[in-house]
């Protein structure tokens, strides 16, 4: 199976009135190529960097049928009581079922309104792009509409109906997708099955549980605060997550302990090529019972060190690692991931905390050049300016009304990173990329604050 963003936009979320993006696949002949798809988003702090991120983990809330919960604080724009977020997507599934897919939800504090639009490839062509389903949380009387998809998705059972009114209202209360929630994917698992829609919604909710990964500051922050290292893993049988304290050993259960194991063996296979002679280990300190009851594993994250040529190793806890070294080990597995399989999407908030400007070039390349899946990041470092096709760099503007555009008439031969820089200071011809700052008034600041903490500590007389 395969799922690409095709594209995004945004609506009063956050610091973003609108904004729209396009991602690279948007603009290849074939959708459905096997290439990666690298999308970087670069601009001044507090433009809208980190919001597409956090919209991403939305997305994977509502496609994976998980409640919002306390997501949404703060996030719809002052002003208004609904956030609005649109993506266009390409999904080819394991039966070879190709679909263009047009998902909208509306997002409020009480309420999730959501509607999808759809057309299939048949005969060689695409269908016209139609509504396939709307659902809106706060009308309990009608389940969906158009009333004729209901019936040819779900059949004409009144106890099956009974049930879509039982979930909209669960899902309603717990405030979580209807259209993708499980209640309805085995409703139509049970229904009619001569149409191809189906396929369509169990592959989306597929791509939210299983395909779409999120790595935001929260992960970073853990790290910075040498409190644990998070992993995300996808392996052929197992998809989960788990965090391994830097400083002091775990109980894992064994089932957990095996998949441990075989991430990091996973990931010293490239961390050794990237950090040259570096390797991590997970050894086992002796069987310990878990806090359920089960047996379990005592073990402890370090560093392999040779120390001869005679085999002999040095094992240090990784809490003495930079910051950067952490970072790499733990988004990893994932990128590993994202460079082999073709229907992983793997979106990581700050990618160059921490990481060598040159190895993140080139990583960035690598995975350009011969990755299968899709990679979106936000950095600061404009090296991957220099590395990566200008169709892949997005820049933030200091517009809430247009967050995001591309540089245009980059030709071959110019250096991205020198025209940004020289757009920052000149102006561009379209939106203004830099809220302009006047380092005189901020050297005044810097004094009068000074002098203003100063005084802070002194007694009056």
């Amino acid at each position: 199976m395969r799922v690409r963003i095709q594209s995004a936009e945004i609506r009063h979320f956050r610091n973003v009135s609108f904004g729209e993006i396009r991602f690279p696949c948007n603009f290849a002949p074939n959708i459905f190529s096997m290439k990666s798809d690298v999308l970087g988003i670069y601009g001044q702090n507090g433009s809208g960097k980190t919001t597409f991120i956090y919209v991403l983990e939305i997305l994977k809330c509502l496609l994976s049928g998980a409640p919002l919960a306390d997501k949404l604080n703060d996030c719809i724009s002052k002003g208004f009581k609904e956030a609005e977020l649109r993506f266009e997507f390409s999904v080819e599934d394991d039966e070879n079922h190709r679909f263009r897919i047009i998902y909208s939800a509306h997002l409020g504090q009480e309420f999730l309104n959501e509607s999808i639009k759809a057309s299939v490839f048949q005969n060689s062509q695409w269908t016209r792009l139609n509504p396939i389903l709307m659902s809106n949380s706060s009308d309990l009387k009608t389940i969906v509409v158009p009333d004729s998809r209901k019936k040819e998705l779900f059949g004409k059972d009144s106890l099956v109906y009974d049930e879509l009114r039982v979930t909209k209202i669960l899902c309603a209360k717990e405030h979580r997708s209807f259209l993708f929630s499980e209640e309805i994917m085995e409703l139509l698992c049970k229904g009619p099955q001569n149409t191809l829609w189906p396929h369509m919604f169990m592959a989306l909710r597929h791509f939210g549980k299983t395909g779409l990964f999120v790595i935001n500051n929260r992960s970073t922050g853990l790290i910075s605060l040498d409190a644990v290292l998070p992993f995300n893993f996808r392996t052929k049988a197992a998809l989960g997550s788990f965090a391994l304290p830097l400083d002091q050993p775990i109980v894992l259960p064994a089932d957990l302990f095996t998949i441990a194991r075989q991430v990091i063996q996973t990931i010293n296979v490239v961390l050794r090529e990237i950090i040259p002679g570096m390797e991590i280990s997970l050894p086992a300190l002796g069987n310990e019972f878990t806090e359920n009851g089960e047996l379990g594993v005592r073990v402890q994250l370090v560093r392999t060190m040779p120390i001869s040529e005679n085999g002999e190793f040095l094992q240090l806890p990784l809490k003495y690692e930079s910051e950067g070294i952490k970072k790499i080990i733990s988004i990893l597995h994932l990128f590993i991931c994202a460079y082999n399989h073709s229907d992983i999407t793997l979106a990581i908030d700050e990618l160059d905390s921490g990481i060598y400007e040159y190895l993140l070039g080139e990583l960035l390349q690598i995975m350009q050049r011969s990755g299968l899946g899709q990679l979106i990041f936000t950095s600061h470092n404009l090296r991957p300016l220099e590395m990566l096709n200008s169709s892949s760099i997005i820049f933030t503007t200091t517009n809430p009304e247009n967050r995001y555009v591309r540089a245009s008439n980059i030709k071959p031969s110019n250096n991205l990173r020198l025209r940004y820089f020289r757009d920052i200071t000149l102006g561009s011809d379209g939106e203004e990329l830099y809220q302009e700052t006047n380092s005189i008034e901020i050297a005044h600041a810097m004094r009068k604050a000074g002098a203003l903490g100063w005084d802070c500590g002194e007694e009056k007389s």
